[in-house]
C-alpha cells in the first residue's frame, strides 16, 4: 500500500513538473493551450465571458545584458509572483516564453479584464527586484510590461485567433510607448 501511495505521489509531482515552468510557477505554453481550447468551449457552452492578456516585460533584452541571465532570471521569478499574488486562483498564468506572458480570464467581462490588466500592470511597476550578486547587494531593478487585451466572441472556438488578437494589441502598447494596456479589436468570429 505505501509503494502505490508513493508512486501515486510520483506521478502528481512528474505530472505538475510537466505543465509548469519551474522559473515562474507558471504553467507553460502547451498546458495553457490545452486549457484555452477548454475554457472557450466551456464559455461557449454558458454563454459566459472570457478575456485573454498576453504582456511582455519592456526592455528586458536590457536587463539581461547589464546585470546577467541570472539577474533576468529573478526577473521573472519575481513577475511570476507578482501574478500570484494579484490575480484569481482560477486564472490561467502562463509563462508563454522568454518574457512573455499569458493570463486568462474566466467569467471575465471586458471591463473587468481592463481592470486586471492595469492592475496587474500597475503591480509590476510598483514592485523592484532586489538583486545581489555573490552577496553583494547590486540595488533594486525595475521593470514595466505593455499589455494586450482580448476578449472572445460568441461561439468563438479557435484559441490561436484570440491569442493572436491579443499578441497584436501587445504590439500596439510596445508601439504606443509601453507600460500600458491597449485592446484588441472586435472578433469576426460568427455566432453558431
Amino acid at each position: 500500500m505505501a509503494g502505490a501511495l508513493k508512486n501515486a505521489e510520483l506521478f502528481e509531482v512528474v505530472h505538475e513538473n510537466s505543465v509548469r515552468d519551474a522559473l515562474t510557477g507558471c504553467f507553460n505554453r502547451q498546458h495553457a493551450l490545452d486549457v484555452i481550447d477548454s475554457e472557450l468551449r466551456r464559455a461557449r457552452r454558458s454563454q459566459l465571458p472570457l478575456a485573454l492578456i498576453m504582456f511582455d516585460l519592456d526592455h528586458f533584452k536590457e536587463v539581461n545584458d547589464r546585470y546577467g541571465h541570472l539577474c533576468g532570471d529573478a526577473v521573472l521569478s519575481a513577475i511570476g509572483q507578482r501574478m500570484k499574488a494579484v490575480l484569481r486562483g482560477s486564472d490561467l498564468k502562463c509563462r508563454w516564453g522568454g518574457e512573455e506572458f499569458l493570463v486568462l480570464l474566466p467569467d471575465t467581462t471586458p471591463t473587468g479584464a481592463q481592470r486586471v490588466a492595469d492592475v496587474l500592470r500597475k503591480d509590476i511597476e510598483d514592485h523592484a527586484v532586489r538583486w545581489s550578486v555573490a552577496d553583494i547587494d547590486a540595488g533594486e531593478i525595475r521593470t514595466t510590461a505593455s499589455f494586450g487585451l482580448a476578449t472572445i466572441a460568441p461561439g468563438e472556438l479557435d484559441p490561436t485567433a484570440i491569442i493572436a488578437r491579443a499578441d497584436a494589441a501587445l504590439y500596439r502598447a510596445k508601439e504606443a510607448g509601453r507600460n500600458r494596456v491597449c485592446l484588441a479589436g472586435p472578433s469576426l468570429v460568427a455566432s453558431r
